[in-house]
């Protein structure tokens, strides 16, 4: 549907370091994203122009561009275009809302270091399981290997807690402690709290105690 609106269809719009061109929104205009000619590392896609939504990112526009290394969609971009991130070498993360519901062949081709950032549910992450993106969910839930309490620390105390657990004897979260607690990966036993009184005294274990692990959900 045509609407009468100041801007037209096959011309070209410069905001700052962006070209934007027109597409047809659902009631009204919006601008899509043509090509984008600064040098910031991080880069943060405008929400709109002139009142219009900004909602898609067009084929290669920021293909070959070497100094961004971070991208954060606003959440009114629908689709990213064919190549519209290519060999951009720098590129080791983008943000992708969950309005995005269509990306493009070879849209990071040549992003070897490119992070997909999404929720679990998301188009970007299908995609990037498909096409063998890394990837974070921002939704995922993480935790501490080692911290059978829970409290964001590891100490003498989760060493207690797994005892108490494997005893019998009530503790506040035992979800928490069978998942933080269980080092090895074999099930929650009076091994795992060897090792994390290992890791206390400095001295070294197989696992990767005190680091932070993710569960995409």
């Amino acid at each position: 549907m045509c609407l009468c609106t100041p801007f037209g269809a096959d011309t070209v719009y410069r905001y700052g370091d962006w070209t934007l061109g027109v597409v047809s929104g659902s009631d009204d205009y919006a601008f899509s994203i043509r090509s984008y000619d600064g040098d910031d590392a991080v880069v943060t896609v405008p929400d709109d122009y002139g009142g219009y939504p900004i909602i898609t990112i067009e084929a290669y526009a920021f293909a070959t561009n070497m100094n961004v290394q971070q991208v954060i969609l606003n959440d009114q971009i629908v689709s990213i275009g064919t190549g519209a991130f290519s060999q951009c070498e720098n590129l080791n993360r983008i943000d992708i809302p969950d309005t995005v519901t269509r990306i493009g062949d070879d849209a990071f081709q040549g992003c070897d270091q490119v992070v997909i950032y999404a929720s679990s549910d998301s188009y970007a992450i299908a995609y990037a399981e498909d096409h063998g993106i890394n990837y974070v969910c921002t939704d995922a839930e993480t935790y501490i290997l080692g911290d059978a309490d829970g409290n964001g620390t590891i100490e003498v105390i989760d060493v207690t807690v797994i005892q108490r657990f494997l005893a019998g004897i009530p503790v506040a979260d035992p979800d928490i402690v069978e998942r933080n607690g269980d080092v090895d990966g074999d099930g929650l036993n009076i091994t795992d709290a060897t090792f994390i009184q290992r890791y206390l005294a400095s001295m070294e274990t197989p696992y990767e105690i005190g680091e932070t692990m993710t569960i995409n959900n």
